[in-house]
């Protein structure tokens, strides 16, 4: 039975948060929390937990779709790499497990030295060439300046005209 880490970069809805830690607060699990910069200022309460340790990370600015993403997710490991944990959990703020933790746990003891790894299947491959584009700018991809959101627009309609690959 081993112990296992929840990473998690939050950005918005501090309730929702909140709910999360309270679902995931077990003491087999430390809770690492780091809040994109940008948003501290919307936490200013945040779920205390019971049985879990919650370890708060040094705030990041985080981008949409930037570098800065994989900047705050190594900062998470970093910090938690101390911990001799079984398994990392990397989560948003806005998830939510959708079984208790005595069933996520005993699945991994199930599975002891397994990865489980997955990504967002799109309904076609060209769905997932104009998802998976290098956007430029994308330190303000979402901005309130008219010239870069109509940047944005044009650019994402010639992505969407672009043949498919085969």
């Amino acid at each position: 039975m081993g112990k296992h880490a929840y990473l998690i970069i939050a950005n918005r809805n501090p309730n929702q948060l909140n709910l999360l830690l309270k679902t995931i607060d077990d003491s087999r699990n430390d809770i690492y929390l780091l809040i994109d910069k940008k948003s501290i200022n919307n936490f200013n309460r945040i779920f205390k937990p019971r049985y879990s340790i919650l370890t708060m990370v040094d705030p990041l600015n985080i981008f949409w779709g930037d570098y800065s993403q994989i900047s705050a997710e190594l900062r998470l490991f970093s910090v938690a790499k101390s911990g001799n944990y079984d398994y990392y959990h990397l989560l948003s703020g806005l998830d939510l497990p959708l079984v208790n933790q005595d069933i996520i746990h005993s699945f991994f003891d199930k599975y002891p030295n397994k990865e489980f790894i997955t990504y967002s299947a799109a309904l076609s491959s060209k769905q997932l060439s104009i998802r998976l584009h290098k956007y430029h700018f994308t330190n303000s991809f979402r901005t309130q300046n008219k010239l870069l959101n109509c940047y944005h627009k044009i650019e994402f309609k010639l992505y969407s005209k672009l043949p498919e690959k085969k």
